[in-house]
């Protein structure tokens, strides 16, 4: 004895979203490496690159959030207008101390493209061990400097 399970099928229209989907994924298709370098030049220096990065395609990505209408005369003025609206949002959540930062920061060269930027996992390990160097170097200076401290006290 076997227990099938049927659903039944229900007739109607599908429910979609309300903006025309073809004509927004095209022109975010076609301009994608400009948008994102639009986004990532917009977004304060004092964070780092690879966040940089990743928070101006985030940008893009969501430029039109699904519900948004958009205009049928110049869609692509409205996706970089949009873009520009998004990224200098992000870029004022920063905290007014990190916002100084970028006065110190590198500054990227003249041909840096965020779109073509490959993901080295040598240099993501590199970084971590760094860290933990430096986390363990600054954990021996302050206990040297309690230690100090308490010996001068007595």
């Amino acid at each position: 004895m076997s227990a099938t399970v049927r659903t039944p099928l229900v007739p109607g229209p599908v429910q979609g979203p309300t903006r025309e989907e073809p004509l927004v994924e095209a022109l975010l298709l076609d301009d994608y490496r400009s948008l994102a370098r639009l986004a990532y030049l917009i977004l304060p220096p004092s964070i780092s690159r690879s966040r940089r990065i990743a928070t101006a395609h985030r940008v893009v990505q969501y430029a039109v959030p699904p519900g948004l209408p958009v205009p049928d005369r110049e869609p692509r003025e409205f996706l970089r207008r949009r873009v520009v609206q998004e990224a200098t949002r992000q870029a004022a959540r920063r905290p007014v101390l990190e916002r100084l930062g970028s006065v110190f920061a590198p500054a990227d060269p003249a041909n840096f493209d965020p779109c073509a930027i490959d993901l080295d996992r040598t240099a993501i390990v590199r970084r971590c061990r760094r860290g933990r160097r430096v986390a363990l170097a600054g954990t021996g200076v302050l206990t040297a400097c309690v230690l100090a401290a308490l010996l001068l006290m007595s």
